[in-house]
């Protein structure tokens, strides 16, 4: 600092530009002394000069590198935006790249630098070196930039799918953050978060809330905190609660249940939770909201989704059936994409304009999305119907059961105030579709209820607005209704001894169990001894029926899930499943989240569901990404037991009006039906039918399901003739971008290793992992040790206790860092890499408020027949060291025009009503030698 009249004065920088307050001339600072200032002239004249005597030499359009005279961290290369003159300060707006920040700095401490562009206009010289630098510029630039728009470095082991990068790029580049997930089951939602996630938090966004099933919360922090490092999601009332609104900011990624959160006492707490910067809600068709006539009728969980949406401005909805044939409800989810009377209004016009679909919905369908290399990654599922045909004793059990059901919907239809008896009797009609043990277990306790007097286990009643259309998650409950004290009608008792018997009777001959066995079992076991097969039932006593028969022909090989364990529980019999295990039985709730498609392909329902989406759920389990073999599905069901005939008729037409609808569709994919069966089961009421087909006629109850089938139909196409208009899976979307992997990260880490003098002694694991050496002056800038291990994946890091080098790494970060210094240079070069003239920028695109939105790296080749952007060669180049190559450069300034033209033609193309153009830095040029 040095006095001056008027008080104390910065001195500029050395490398300032300064200019002359007598003649106007502008130099640059060459040293200081004694409070004078060296300067050097455009003459070469170097002359001594007063502070007093010069001011701030900077102009706009010049690049300038920041110089800060504190310890805090440079702000990096900017572009000079404007000068101005506040109390008596000269100070300069600059624009950073690499955080898109405009800033007014003191002009002393910017100090010009040679952008790549003027370097090449200039006609610089590259220096030897400069062409293995100008590799490694760019490719952190590039590695980068696929982090800030796929998330991909969070977990370089994900190995994301082009569809899952597509969504995370179109979200991003969309210029706004608000938009429905409608994917299909099994296309791997938690990783396309995830990655949003991830690819937000290197952006500098950090509170992040997700409200999700209650089911669902642990699975989603196991996600978060394994595949992305999230390690700081915390499940609200289970990890932490709060006490005092002040603590909120303490937790910066939390999971919650909708059913937890809705509620008033936490609903409370919620709306003094703070600023979101985003806001996720799973399953977010349980959000309803209903016109009738003219008044809307708003559940709890969707007056949940609107308060916090005054708490964000990024909602993002997961939903793989968010229209459910309602046109109110779907339009109600996408007001809370975009509040406010001007999109309602044109939210209110979507039926006569739904291409505005395609700003506001992703759909990718199972029968689309491929691997990186165009081929379709679902190889198909068989559904195989097994019968078991009833015998004598079989027949007069399900005569007696229907007698005693007719008589308990009788008197529940007689008296108004005893309609539960009807729902208890819908409930045995279940359990006796499942197994001879679960309708058995279930009338024993309520004769036991009637004999003594004991409190009813479930009192049932009648659904509440927010249940779920099948009831509650967790059905395992149904198994304990028992009803009221007294006798549903005279003679219940009676009834009950003499069914019990018939029911007892049964457990020596089951056909059901027999053909699951002998029929079922033992000709999947026959093909291939190892099959690993998942079983699935309603119910816990199902479950244990099949167990203990299951123990008999591979003790030890058999495992189980249900409600009733904790995630840990469930975790532990999985893993054990998939390493030596051999049969997985599965209740509904127990199932509900888990994925087996790695070692598993084999699925047999036990019991076929009322509510078709469960079925469709199911075979979800297993028919998902990762699954490289034809998923093969067992329906079982017993021939003559009316409910079960009517289930298997269904589900037949179901198959059939699916292949119907995909031989139609525009263009026929293989899948196409698997997709259309979720679709149409979504729409498929038969819980009506099935609880009416007790006092119908079998034709009255086929043509019921016909009826049902059709309008299902018909809600299908509604849905699919809208939501075509949404985003969707283009295969050629990706292409126009560079690609970039993890053989890229590995060819970055091992050339940045060569410039700064890192040794690698070992390479294990398949170069997997590697053992390094660091310099002394790394270990004293990184606070490392000399010796260290790291990876690259993941799993091999947790395998072999290595650092995993990721988006959290400081090692990572160092070598970025390190390489986009403009110290470190590879602005332009003189290579094979360059061929016709190659050029590298960052694009950019701003809000309507100026705040920077989306980006995009590019590389720019010129040839003969003019620019290619992003060209293949140009990243399987970027693997290899570069070479120098001196001599005559093959390109001249006169073919810069062509790049420019190009650069503008992007920010043209990637512009929108939420995006406009912001600016380009060109980050480095190279060319080759004729």
């Amino acid at each position: 600092m040095a006095e001056y009249p008027g008080g104390p004065v910065i001195l500029p920088a050395v490398g300032a530009f300064v200019t002359s307050v007598r003649d106007g001339q502008t130099g640059t600072v060459t040293g200081h002394e004694g409070g004078r200032l060296s300067v050097t002239w455009p003459s070469g004249r170097v002359t001594r000069v007063a502070r007093a005597d010069v001011r701030c030499g900077l102009s706009a359009g010049q690049v300038v590198q920041d110089q800060p005279r504190s310890l805090r961290p440079s702000l990096g290369e900017g572009r000079v935006l404007d000068v101005r003159t506040l109390g008596g300060r000269e100070q300069a707006l600059v624009e950073f790249w690499t955080t898109g920040e405009r800033q007014w700095l003191p002009w002393e401490q910017l100090v010009p630098v040679w952008s790549a562009q003027s370097l090449f206009e200039q006609g610089v010289t590259p220096l030897a070196g400069f062409a293995e630098r100008f590799r490694l510029r760019h490719l952190a630039l590039a590695l980068q930039h696929w982090h800030r728009t796929t998330g991909a470095l969070a977990q370089v082991d994900i190995d994301p799918l082009p569809h899952q990068l597509h969504l995370v790029q179109r979200i991003l580049q969309s210029g706004n953050l608000n938009w429905l997930i409608a994917d299909d089951v099994g296309l791997g939602k938690t990783i396309e978060v995830g990655l949003l996630l991830a690819a937000l938090r290197a952006r500098g966004l950090r509170r992040f809330l997700l409200v999700v099933p209650a089911g669902l919360t642990r699975q989603w922090q196991a996600e978060l905190r394994t595949r992305f490092g999230m390690t700081q999601a915390v499940i609200y009332g289970q990890d932490f609660e709060i006490s005092d609104p002040a603590q909120w900011p303490l937790f910066e990624v939390v999971i919650a249940s909708m059913d937890r959160l809705k509620h008033e006492r936490h609903l409370d707490l919620a709306r003094q939770s703070g600023r979101w910067d985003v806001v996720v809600f799973d399953e977010a068709h349980r959000l309803s909201r209903s016109l009738y006539g003219l008044t809307y009728q708003t559940s709890e969980r969707y007056a949940l989704a609107a308060t916090l949406r005054a708490l964000t401005e990024n909602v993002v909805l997961l939903s793989g059936t968010p229209h459910q044939g309602n046109i109110d409800r779907f339009e109600a989810l996408l007001e809370l994409l975009r509040p406010g009377p001007v999109w309602r209004e044109r939210i209110a016009r979507l039926r006569l304009e739904p291409q505005l679909l395609a700003g506001l919905v992703i759909r990718n369908r199972k029968a689309d999305v491929t691997d990186a290399q165009g081929n379709f990654i679902f190889k198909g599922k068989v559904t195989r119907a097994v019968t078991a045909p009833q015998n004598e004793p079989e027949e007069v059990f399900d005569r007696a059961l229907r007698r005693y059901l007719k008589q308990g919907y009788d008197a529940s239809r007689e008296n108004r105030k005893a309609i539960a008896i009807g729902f208890v009797m819908t409930i045995y009609r279940k359990l006796a579709a499942s197994s001879v043990a679960a309708i058995q277990g279930a009338l024993e306790r309520r004769l036991l209820r009637l004999q003594r007097q004991e409190p009813a286990a479930v009192q049932p009643g009648p659904a509440q607005p927010d249940d779920p259309d099948d009831g509650s998650p967790f059905v395992e409950a149904d198994e304990q209704v028992s009803g009221t004290r007294s006798e549903f009608f005279s003679g219940e008792t009676e009834m009950l001894r003499g069914l019990i018997g018939l029911a007892r009777e049964l457990r020596t001959h089951d056909t059901k169990l027999q053909a699951f066995t002998q029929t079922l079992i033992g000709g999947i076991l026959a093909g291939n001894p190892d099959e690993r097969v998942l079983i699935f039932t309603e119910y816990r006593s199902t479950q244990d029926y099949l167990v203990q028969t299951l123990n008999g022909l591979a003790p030890g090989r058999v495992d189980v899930i249900h409600g009733g364990q904790t995630l840990e529980e469930r975790a532990a019999a999985i893993a054990h499943f998939e390493e030596s295990g051999q049969f997985l039985v599965s209740t509904e709730a127990g199932g509900e989240g888990f994925n087996l498609q790695r070692r598993c392909r084999v699925l047999v329902n036990y019991d076929l569901p009322w509510n078709p989406m469960r079925l469709v759920q199911r075979v979800g389990r297993l028919y998902r990404y990762g699954q490289e073999k034809p998923v093969v599905v067992f329906n079982l069901s017993v021939s003559g037991s009316l409910d079960d005939e009517i289930l298997r008729q269904m589900y037949t037409r179901l198959d059939a009006v699916a292949a119907d609808l995909a031989s139609v569709a525009d263009e026929y994919r293989e899948g196409l039906q698997e997709d259309i069966v979720g679709e149409v089961a979504s729409f498929l009421d038969v819980s009506t039918i099935l609880a009416e087909a007790a006092t119908h006629t079998p034709s009255r109850t086929q043509a019921r399901i016909e009826e049902a089938l059709e309008r299902a139909r018909q809600a299908a196409r509604q849905q699919d003739d809208l939501l075509r208009h949404s985003s969707g899976f283009d295969p050629d979307a990706l292409r126009g971008e560079l690609p970039v992997g993890e053989a890229h990260l590995t060819a970055f880490v091992d050339g940045m290793f060569g410039q700064l003098g890192v040794t690698v002694t070992h390479r294990l694991h398949a170069g997997q992992v590697w053992e390094i050496k660091l310099p002394e002056d790394l270990q004293r800038q990184l606070n490392l040790n000399q010796n260290q291990r790291v990876a690259f994946n993941r799993h091999a890091a947790s395998k072999h206790r290595a650092t995993l080098l990721d988006s959290r790494s400081a090692l990572l970060g160092f070598l970025f860092e390190t390489a986009g210094t403009y110290a470190f240079s590879g602005h332009v070069a003189q290579t094979p890499l360059g061929e016709g003239g190659t050029a590298g920028a960052v694009l950019r695109w701003q809000d309507d408020r100026g705040r920077p939105l989306s980006e995009r790296f590019v590389v720019l080749r010129r040839q003969q027949d003019g620019v290619t952007v992003n060209p293949p060669a140009f990243s399987r180049d970027l693997l290899q060291p570069a070479v120098d190559t001196p001599g005559i450069p093959s390109l001249t300034v006169q073919a810069w025009p062509a790049f420019e033209t190009a650069l503008h033609d992007l920010l043209a193309a990637g512009a929108s009503d939420d995006l406009h153009p912001d600016g380009y830095l060109v980050t480095g040029v190279a060319w080759n030698a004729d």
